[in-house]
């Protein structure tokens, strides 16, 4: 990705539409615009012109120009709107590339990432927006978006720093007892005061990775659908979706794979639907597939899938049919139970649905997209904002301030905080993960913190 290279890309999303973008970056970019708009800007200005894509051919078009060091990448810029025709596009794309090689000067279409990469090297982007600029392109839906929005802003970053405030200030007072024990007004922090207070910020970590887990840190709530074989699990889960997704059958067992689907509960409300397979006693399992070689281990298989999405759900909806008894699941989520089938005349306890007949649909969405707010489970677009280097630097600050509680809780020490030098090392530990996040902290800053709260020096 050489500085000297000029790069040209089409910048608007694929497919037609009534205006397309494309945008150079680079050396050449003077030289695009001459040969191609017949444009010699100076300064940063928008310029209607006409782009000449070939002996008798041109297209009317908008030019935004920006000189080195006012542009996104930092290099001299242009911007070229236009109909949003592709063939149209790919053919300007082509002319530009060409009128800087005919000044002897090296252009080629962009590699993916790569105005973000030069403007990230030129330092007008952190890595943080150019993640979030990431997060915007692979988005599937608006909490998604709002995801990398609250990416771009840095808020988790914020977050973090707060944190290190808050470390940095402990181990200040360590250290002030370590450093200045001569000092007859320093007093040192007591340990019992250690202890919660590095507990109170291992849990305050562990918050800011999402659920004590990054695999939960996801901006679409998960439901699934649970219960045993043949509950009507697969036709609920196609009457949801809108269409066939899911294979109903009388059969048990058809359903063996997590089966998911996007839906729409309302408003701005989406969900991962899940379809699982239906819920066994693994030993039963076993048992009942001993003698049936590969199969028993696909059935087992499937079960294992099943109670690994029930722990990661959000909304657990057990469906019990007629007759049936309501099978117990554990998760993490909120459980409401379905009684699926109630167009049949039986005693229904939860709500009752009946898929074929389309009653009860309304009121379950309705029921649905109520846990999801009582649940908070929309907080998932914040933590679909930590991205896996922040959760991997939380749990690391997590798991050495865990170490300085159980340093000093331990039932050897004498009430004394002792080897207050390995305390300080495992919060200067906690310090450096956090500052991975937030932006690093130097010794001097909490030595200052020292002097800011103690009279040294008297």
């Amino acid at each position: 990705m050489s500085g000297r290279e000029t790069i040209v890309a089409v910048a608007s999303p694929p497919g037609r539409g009534v205006r397309g973008l494309v945008r150079a970056s680079g050396p050449g970019a003077r030289a695009m615009a001459r040969r191609v708009l017949g444009l010699d800007p100076a300064g940063r200005g928008v310029f209607r012109v006409r782009a000449a894509l070939g002996e008798d051919l041109g297209c009317p078009a908008i030019a935004m120009w920006m000189e080195a060091g006012a542009s996104f990448t930092g290099e001299d810029s242009l911007e070229v709107s236009c109909v949003g025709a592709p063939a149209l596009l790919e053919t300007l794309c082509a002319r530009l590339v060409d009128a800087a090689r005919d000044d002897g000067l090296d252009a080629r279409r962009a590699r993916a990432g790569e105005f973000a990469y030069r403007a990230f090297t030129a330092g007008r982007i952190g890595t943080d927006e150019a993640e979030a600029i990431a997060a915007r392109i692979a988005a599937t839906g608006d909490a998604e978006l709002a995801a990398a929005d609250e990416l771009a802003r840095g808020e988790t970053g914020a977050r973090a720093a707060t944190l290190v405030a808050r470390v940095a200030e402990v181990l200040a007072l360590v250290e002030a007892g370590i450093d200045f024990t001569d000092q007859d007004d320093v007093v040192a922090i007591a340990p019992d005061q250690l202890a919660t207070r590095a507990r109170e910020l291992a849990q305050a970590c562990a918050a800011l990775r999402g659920a004590q887990a990054s695999d939960r840190a996801r901006a679409v709530p998960l439901v699934v659908l649970a219960g045993p074989p043949n509950a009507g699990k697969s036709t609920l889960f196609n009457a949801l979706v809108g269409r066939a997704r899911s294979v109903a059958s009388a059969l048990a067992g058809t359903t063996r794979d997590a089966i998911v689907a996007r839906i729409r509960l309302g408003g701005a409300i989406e969900v991962d639907l899940a379809d699982l397979a239906g819920l066994e006693c693994a030993e039963e399992c076993a048992e009942e597939y001993a003698e049936e070689g590969g199969r028993a281990a696909i059935h087992v298989a499937a079960q294992a899938q099943a109670r690994r999405s029930l722990a990661a759900a959000d909304v657990v909806l057990r469906c019990v049919p007629p007759g049936g008894t309501r099978p117990s699941v554990e998760t993490g989520g909120a459980v409401l139970d379905v009684a699926t089938m109630c167009d049949r005349p039986y005693p229904a306890e939860g709500l009752p649905v009946s898929a074929h007949a389309g009653l009860g649909l309304d009121p379950l969405r309705a029921a649905i997209a109520a846990a999801i707010r009582d649940d908070r489970a929309l907080r998932r677009a914040s933590l679909a904002a930590v991205l896996p280097r922040h959760d991997a630097a939380f749990a690391r600050a997590e798991t050495a301030l865990a170490r300085v509680v159980a340093h000093v809780e331990s039932p050897a020490r004498s009430g004394r905080l002792e080897e207050a030098e390995l305390v300080a090392s495992l919060l200067r530990s906690a310090l450096d993960a956090l500052g991975e996040v937030a932006g690093p902290i130097h010794p001097d800053e909490v030595l200052g913190l020292v002097f800011s709260r103690f009279c040294i020096g008297k």
